[in-house]
């Protein structure tokens, strides 16, 4: 987590260094973001072993996602952008009988995004890509069977022989609205290349994938 850390505030300074010397450029922004996030996680035909449920019932976990951003010029059409969010991760499992299982972990999200954009003062197109770096929190589960009944239980990322540390790659792109008070809409997708299960079962590995549909606004 240190390093984490580290890298972000080395990030940051840099961008902050080279915003000095850039001609024709925005100034620095700071804004929140919100929307919902499809998730699900890779775990294949062995997801059974980890849910002790059929993969083949497996959909989409939606939950909120949210946070704050930090967007640092460089040069007029780029930016260096870190963000601080808070998500969900996880699955759905949609059983016979009306039985929806679903399985919550709660992460904090450091994505560390590279920024070009094109357009004018009242609409800009963007495209932005980088790492992201997560620590999970909490997982819930949570039963919600036929007739309403609904039955919940949380754990920490130890109970569930899961790794809290999660790293991928963020990819977005959208459209800003400078004079909309900086509104911007994007579509995300994050992939996550770390596997996180502790499982200790040869070649099974657990990664997340989430889609997210943000609407942000930057002062």
């Amino acid at each position: 987590m240190k390093r984490i850390l580290s890298t972000v505030f080395s990030i940051a300074l840099l961008g902050f260094y080279m915003n000095t010397y850039a001609a024709d450029k925005d100034n620095f922004q700071f804004g929140v973001r919100m929307g919902a996030q499809f998730s699900k996680l890779a775990a294949g035909d062995d997801a059974d072993k980890i849910f002790n449920q059929d993969s083949k019932y497996a959909k989409s976990l939606v939950g909120p996602a949210f946070g704050f951003i930090f967007e640092i010029p460089v040069m007029a059409n780029f930016e260096i952008r870190p963000e601080l969010n808070f998500g969900s991760q996880g699955q759905r499992f949609k059983l016979p009988n009306d039985i929806t299982y679903s399985y919550w972990m709660g992460y904090v999200q450091v994505p560390i995004l590279l920024r070009g954009q094109f357009g004018n003062e009242t609409v800009r197109g963007f495209l932005h890509a980088g790492p992201q770096f997560g620590y999970g929190t909490f997982i819930l589960d949570r039963l919600l069977m036929k007739g309403g009944e609904k039955q919940k239980e949380s754990y920490s990322f130890d109970d569930q022989k899961l790794k809290p540390f999660d790293a991928g790659i963020a990819i977005g792109v959208g459209a800003e609205f400078p004079k909309v008070a900086g509104m911007e809409v994007e579509v995300r997708y994050y992939l996550g290349m770390s596997n996180i299960n502790d499982y200790g079962i040869k070649d099974l590995e657990t990664k997340n994938r989430s889609l997210h549909l943000t609407l942000a606004f930057k002062f």
